[in-house]
């Protein structure tokens, strides 16, 4: 999962922080804080999100 650096990904707003050091996007709008995940723990999300 790639996250855009210019918008939240839960409510599309513009109004985002990216923290490159800790590799966060943080929605100034809703509150939401993004991080990447490493690859075994993207794999998990991914095959759970696709069992719904």
């Amino acid at each position: 999962m790639t996250l855009k650096k210019d918008e939240c990904a839960e409510c599309g707003s513009k109004n985002v922080n990216y923290k490159e050091k800790e590799q966060q996007i943080i929605c100034k709008d809703c509150g939401a804080i993004f991080e990447e995940l490493a690859p075994e723990e993207e794999k998990k999300f991914e095959r759970a999100h696709n069992q719904k």
